[in-house]
């Protein structure tokens, strides 16, 4: 085991005499921010293309160049310092991730924010953190002025004023940037279904390695060059694997908004081998045209629920390529299903890696709790942080979900979990989604209400679902209402929109 993990690291040249003097080298002359990964990959990769996005595509030796003239002019033009708190409220571009080094490379604070906030979510987190500096795409404009922040904010793109892309391709400063430590990085937590919360912390070195040794001893991403990161990067799951992709050496391909008939056309046309999505993308892509995606050799879900019914058919499609990463804003990443678990037993989230520990409250043999995780990397890192799941664990160790939290109902005194209600129903042949909520009863307290999308050629009834469910499911899961869609609503983020319902 050690020995294959040697052997990984040696493959990457992280675990070689240049590799390690290419680390010192960065935190000797940068400091130990997210900009020193960055420097290691482009003094490591220098002529490998690092991003290529809508509009352009940069080697790692371009893209450090640019993130370290747009870290010069934000300090030159806007006065960013070591500890200010910035704002960056965009999608997936080269700027965006040029802005995201370039800040951590100058000591702030950095605050990934969600670009489909509205303004009075953005004019309220503006009154609980009191940003010193905003950096936004285009399309928010109206709000920042709005909001009067135009004083203290600067786009990624602008036609003939100021901007991180602007910055990016200044002349080299004679003045190199002094080094400094990294500030905090902090994700957001909801803000499309509520008012969105802070989750910080602090990078660091150590508390790297243990996510990033699993990612290579249980998902050899060692072995494969092309990522298409499809997951937003102001969420905590696509900044990670913005971050793995770097220190891989990975080309990286970013596309603003994620459509699934051009994330398949660009799979198939650049033969891709690793995407990183939330599991909505991937349904609605094998929807799309799945044999687009024959070159996939890692298929990476996260930021919500893997249905069952969605792991076996990515696994009968596609083989033993798919990986489920379980994490929150506040834990990180620190569970992992493998294709052999999901092919086995396709409900699991899988077991916690090295370094996490795992409790459920209450705890015992099969019993169902709050999902507690505690890690060195979470935010928070000394106690014990509750992720809202509920869960239970089975005799081997593996992991599995029942729902939020606020989600369980009490029905005629029995507890009752409307997730397994909705795997069940995600097993009709006929059903392309399907959600389930608590609604009063006046007998039994609460009751279960199915809201169904069919698929298109489809056309179901009530009594023809309630048949179909009796042998599968207990009395007391049975909904009372029955209700049939043409859609659900999703956040930017794929997770269900449950407020909307």
């Amino acid at each position: 085991m050690i020995f294959t993990l040697l052997r990984k690291l040696h493959r990457t040249r992280l675990l070689t005499l240049v590799g390690l003097y290419r680390l010192l080298e960065a935190i000797w002359t940068t400091g130990v921010n997210l900009m020193a990964l960055l420097r290691i990959a482009a003094k490591l990769h220098p002529e490998r293309i690092a991003v290529i996005d809508d509009q352009e595509e940069l080697t790692y030796s371009k893209l450090w160049k640019q993130a370290e003239a747009v870290a010069v002019g934000l300090q030159r033009d806007c006065g960013i310092q070591p500890r200010q708190r910035v704002a960056i409220a965009t999608r997936n571009h080269a700027a965006a991730i040029k802005a995201i080094f370039a800040v951590s490379r100058l000591g702030a604070d950095l605050f990934l924010v969600n670009p489909e906030m509205s303004a009075d979510q953005i004019r309220a987190l503006e009154h609980q953190l009191q940003f010193d500096y905003y950096i936004y795409d285009p399309e928010l404009t109206p709000i920042v002025d709005d909001l009067s922040l135009g004083h203290k904010a600067i786009p990624t793109y602008h036609p003939s004023s100021n901007s991180v892309d602007r910055m990016s391709v200044m002349p080299p400063s004679a003045t190199p940037l002094r080094k400094v430590k990294t500030g905090k990085v902090v994700v957001m937590t909801g803000g499309t279904t509520g008012q969105p919360k802070p989750a910080s912390r602090k990078p660091s070195l150590f508390d790297f390695l243990p996510p990033f040794i699993a990612l290579l001893s249980q998902i050899h991403l060692d072995r494969y060059r092309t990522v298409y990161i499809a997951t937003p990067i102001y969420h905590g799951f696509g900044l990670a694997a913005l971050l793995i992709g770097v220190t891989l050496g990975a080309q990286q391909y970013f596309t603003r908004r994620f459509d699934a008939s051009r994330a398949c056309d660009l799979i198939a046309q650049d033969n891709i081998e690793v995407i990183t999505l939330v599991p909505l993308m991937l349904r609605r892509m094998l929807n799309q045209n799945a044999q687009a995606l024959s070159s996939l050799q890692r298929i990476l879900t996260g930021g919500a629920a893997l249905r069952p019914a969605l792991a076996q058919a990515t696994l009968e499609q596609f083989g033993p390529v798919l990986f489920n990463l379980y994490g929150t804003s506040e834990a990180g990443f620190c569970i992992l299903a493998d294709p052999e678990l999901l092919q086995k037993q396709p409900e699991s989230i899988g077991k916690p890696i090295t370094g996490v520990q795992v409790q459920i409250q209450p705890d015992g043999p099969s019993s169902k709790g709050q999902l507690c995780i505690r890690s060195a990397w979470s935010a928070g890192a000394k106690g014990w942080i509750e992720t809202g799941d509920l869960a239970y664990r089975d005799g081997e160790g593996n992991l599995f979900l029942c729902g939020r939290v606020d989600d369980m109902i009490v029905s005629g005194g029995e507890n009752v979990y409307p997730l397994e209600l909705e795997n069940v129903l995600l097993q009709h042949p006929g059903i392309e989604a399907a959600v389930v909520l608590g609604i009063p009863d006046p007998e039994f307290g609460q009751r279960l209400k199915a809201i169904i999308i069919p698929k298109s050629a489809e056309n179901l009834e009530q009594s023809t679902v309630l048949a179909w469910l009796k042998p599968r499911v207990a009395r007391y899961q049975m909904p009372a209402v029955i209700e049939f869609r043409q859609a659900l609503p999703y956040t930017s983020l794929g997770k269900l929109n449950r407020k909307a319902l």
